[in-house]
């Protein structure tokens, strides 16, 4: 076993297998395991247009898929197995996830920029204005949070507006995860935040005020690692491309996530495997 684009997809196929998906009418001629390890490719390989995908796979992975499905076919039933995609993530995850130290983070996720997008929008009644201070830009969509563990495994991620306080979807993902340790940045700061996430037996790590140029020695690790969580946002952001995401609809934008989330999850399964560094992924992405 080595890591490559073959690989992984078998690695998706196989797992995929493992689940039993429902399927109203006849069967295709692509199976639904099939449909899925596609949608690993498309996602680690950073290709968004679904009709660049499609014409391309045949050239990667030269006769692995004799009966692809057109673009609206494959969007549509992409968006179907949503559920199942993030039912084998979640599958994957248990099997790598380590230790009682989880990290959470959220980043802001643009759906639209033309004219009257807040009303005329599919994402209109979901997603709103939001403002990321990194960047001093502003977004119209949506906010992902993302919690995983020390090594960047992703074991649960919410989508909320842009301009909601991440602090009540913090806790319902890490409600999942009593008895670890969980470092947050610092906006998640208050004694009634803390409090309440202690009450699910999580223990919430904040970074401390400090004096410019005078950050103690425990700041400094803190930062450390919470970099990790800041590398699978990148990774996710830049190799995978998901902020260059053309959804349409919020099911299409959650379908997106979860195929990126399912392709990193595998990845690091297939590392941690190869004793090679968790997140090291341009192995995979078939160039």
């Amino acid at each position: 076993m080595d890591a490559s684009l073959e690989t992984l997809v078998v690695a998706a196929y196989v797992f995929a297998c493992s689940l039993s998906i429902p399927r109203p009418g006849p069967a295709g001629l692509i199976s639904d395991p099939e449909l899925i390890a596609l949608a690993v490719a498309q996602a680690i390989t950073g290709l968004v247009s679904d009709r660049q995908f499609l014409g391309t796979i045949g050239r990667l992975l030269p006769g692995w898929f004799p009966h692809l499905p057109d673009q609206t076919q494959f969007n549509r039933r992409l968006r179907r197995l949503t559920p199942w995609t993030a039912a084998v993530q979640l599958s994957v995850a248990e099997l790598v996830a380590t230790g009682d130290v989880r990290l959470v983070d959220g980043t802001l996720l643009g759906c639209a920029n033309y004219p009257g997008c807040a009303s005329k929008s599919e994402f209109a009644g979901h997603a709103s204005y939001g403002y990321c201070a990194s960047k001093s830009q502003w977004y119209w969509g949506m906010r992902l949070l993302l919690i995983t563990d020390r090594a960047g495994t992703p074991l649960g991620y919410d989508l909320r507006p842009a301009n909601e306080n991440e602090r009540e979807g913090v806790y319902v993902l890490a409600s999942a995860h009593p008895n670890t340790v969980l470092f947050a940045d610092a906006g998640h700061r208050g004694r009634e935040h803390h409090d309440s996430l202690a009450l699910v037996g999580v223990q919430l790590i904040v970074p401390d005020k400090h004096q410019l140029g005078k950050r103690p020695v425990t700041e400094i690790t803190k930062a450390r690692i919470r970099l990790i969580i800041e590398s699978v946002f990148s990774t996710l952001k830049r190799q995978m491309r998901m902020e260059d995401h053309l959804a349409k609809t919020l099911p299409g934008l959650a379908q997106r996530i979860i195929q990126r989330l399912l392709a990193l999850t595998l990845a690091i399964l297939l590392n941690t495997l190869l004793g090679r560094p968790p997140r090291a992924l341009a192995a995979y992405d078939g160039r």
